[in-house]
């Protein structure tokens, strides 16, 4: 059979590569079901040919909106564990694009086993993939994220993970899109999964309205939860979804519910002063620093300091909780109706509570 007959002659070449490299007269017949010669081809080149085999290097001009995503690699065969580098001319603003390299067929596209996301490739990005049989993997890419890491408001708890605070939360009113310092009640509010914030018009309310979960008007007058893009995730939030990714660039992104309660497994709670630990028995770990009333974490390891602001939250047009509640939402999804955030208050500090997603909270971003 010609299968046979093709083995055979690959596994000569590749036995013939351990006692030197094959003279130029040599050739691999591909022969017929009948055993007569069909095709020759020089061994060298078929050498070649196979040490290329489901790698190389190719453009993608799809248009951002196309599900599959077609690249043209010179001399490619599709094979399982296979690497491509495919740089995109567009960015990929589909939920579960694909890729079809060579035309041998449109396979899905996974970022950490789960389905790409819109927003993950970005214009002007080279990509590298691998083939695990099934899908592409995307396993490094150049270009998505700043070629320095930006040291301005970065604080490091010594923390095990190796994770980066922001010493400040969100404030798109900024030129740097930081709040001017972390003792203040004022910045920018979120609700989950959109990266639109909108900052308090007084004390008291906002100019936005944040609606509710699912709400119909006149639920609530104006703008809804339902109607915004947060509202269609049904797992945690992809880059171009993470508020801290979207509005300051990368590496910053918003933590996760495990970065929070990281965070906290490693500091003490400590007064104004920023030295004295509150006592673990104490319920009430707020503190008043610079006429601001929030939570003064200081690090275990290092000494490093934090401190979050009971800022409250946004709810209708409603600014709740100011000078008295803190609120910190994470990336991370619970439900259809929920995700993880930090809370604190008189009664206590939970890094890993639920609420429902149109609330409007503040941002901490890490990196």
């Amino acid at each position: 059979m010609e299968g046979i007959s093709t083995i055979n002659s690959l596994k000569a070449v590749i036995s013939g590569l351990t006692q030197g490299a094959p003279s130029a007269d040599q050739v691999v017949m591909i022969c017929n079901p009948d055993g007569t010669p069909n095709k020759q081809f020089p061994a060298q080149q078929l050498i070649q040919d196979m040490a290329t085999a489901g790698s190389g290097y190719g453009t993608c001009s799809t248009p951002a909106t196309t599900l599959e995503k077609a690249v043209a690699i010179t001399n490619f065969v599709l094979k399982k564990n296979g690497k491509v580098s495919v740089f995109f001319t567009t960015a990929n603003e589909i939920a579960g694009a694909t890729l079809n390299v060579n035309n041998t067929g449109a396979k899905a596209i996974r970022v950490y086993g789960a389905a790409i996301q819109p927003g993950v490739i970005k214009a002007r990005t080279i990509v590298q993939f691998q083939y695990d049989g099934s899908y592409w993997n995307m396993v490094g890419y150049m270009g998505l994220e700043q070629t320095q890491t930006p040291t301005a408001h970065v604080v490091d708890m010594g923390l095990p993970s190796g994770l980066k605070w922001a010493d400040c939360d969100i404030d798109l009113t900024q030129a740097d899109k930081f709040a001017a310092s972390p003792f203040q009640y004022e910045k920018t509010f979120f609700s989950w999964g959109n990266t639109d914030g909108h900052n308090p018009k007084d004390t008291s309310s906002f100019d936005y309205n944040w609606g509710g979960v699912n709400s119909e008007a006149p639920y609530y007058d104006g703008q809804v939860y339902g109607d915004t893009p947060g509202n269609k995730l049904t797992a945690s939030m992809a880059p171009s979804q993470d508020a801290a990714r979207a509005n300051l660039g990368g590496p910053w992104r918003m933590p996760t519910t495990a970065e929070f309660k990281e965070l906290f497994d490693n500091c003490d709670f400590v007064q104004a002063d920023g030295t004295t630990v509150i006592e673990a028995g104490t319920t009430d770990k707020r503190v008043t620093v610079n006429g601001v009333l929030g939570i003064y974490l200081k690090s275990k390891i290092n000494g490093n300091l934090l401190f979050f602001a009971c800022s409250g939250y946004g709810d209708g047009t409603s600014w709740n909780g100011r000078g008295s509640g803190g609120y910190y939402w994470s990336a991370s999804f619970f439900s259809a109706r929920s995700a993880y955030y930090l809370y604190f208050y008189s009664g206590g500090v939970i890094p890993q509570y639920l609420n429902t997603r149109y609330f409007g909270f503040p941002v901490r971003p890490v990196q």
